[in-house]
């Protein structure tokens, strides 16, 4: 009796752990945060590394503050307010007005790199992104697509496509297989939290990549 009562234990310590590491993949590459990171890519990992130090990084502040803390404030308030249930907005139904922020967050991103005078392609990035941020709204009002694995696919599909272009400054194999990690990883995080089933999962991916990618692919660096 004492062993099985242990045994239990055990389970229920390894699952509790592995929960924990689920939710710490789901923060650590929440949507919100993707764009900063695509955002480091581009300025530490691509010819735009030989900018100064302070124009990448007031850049990239500069769009965390925009994609990241203003959807992560307005979610805190509706959250207050009772609008949202909880961070991740698990629910369906309240995710319109948070993914309307989205959408003009990543706007007011690319209007802020257009006074920046970033490069063709990462205005590019950024419109692709409120495009996937606007996908997501829609079908949201019928179906639960994942935007995690979507905002994971876009920094993928970002990767790969500078990539193919011969413009990072680390191994091509090794930037591709970090994201395709990545991507599995989250995919896997949001399966074992049950926020999504595999084909909302698989579409979010899918829908993403195709997005940005194609709305990338026209353009050189």
């Amino acid at each position: 009796m004492k062993s099985m009562q242990n045994r239990n234990r055990s389970a229920v310590r390894r699952h509790k752990g592995t929960c924990i590491a689920a939710s710490a993949i789901s923060d650590v590459f929440s949507p919100l945060l993707m764009a900063t990171y695509a955002m480091a890519v581009a300025l530490w990992l691509t010819p735009m590394a030989y900018l100064p130090l302070g124009v990448r990084a007031w850049s990239t502040v500069g769009v965390f503050f925009i994609t990241a803390v203003i959807p992560a404030s307005t979610v805190f308030v509706l959250m207050k307010m009772g609008r949202v249930s909880d961070a991740s907005i698990s629910h369906r139904r309240e995710r319109p007005l948070p993914f309307i922020v989205a959408v003009l967050c990543y706007c007011g991103a690319w209007l802020y790199l257009c006074a920046l005078n970033a490069p063709r392609w990462m205005l590019c990035f950024m419109a692709a992104a409120a495009a996937v941020a606007l996908m997501e709204l829609l079908i949201s009002f019928f179906w639960k697509i994942s935007a995690h694995t979507g905002a994971a696919a876009g920094l993928a599909a970002l990767v790969f496509w500078l990539a193919s272009r011969g413009a990072l400054r680390i191994d091509d194999f090794v930037a591709v297989s970090a994201t395709v990690v990545v991507l599995a990883a989250v995919a896997w995080a949001r399966l074992w939290l049950r926020r999504h089933t595999p084909a909302q999962i698989l579409a979010g991916a899918a829908a993403a990549f195709l997005i940005v990618y194609l709305i990338l692919h026209n353009f050189s660096i």
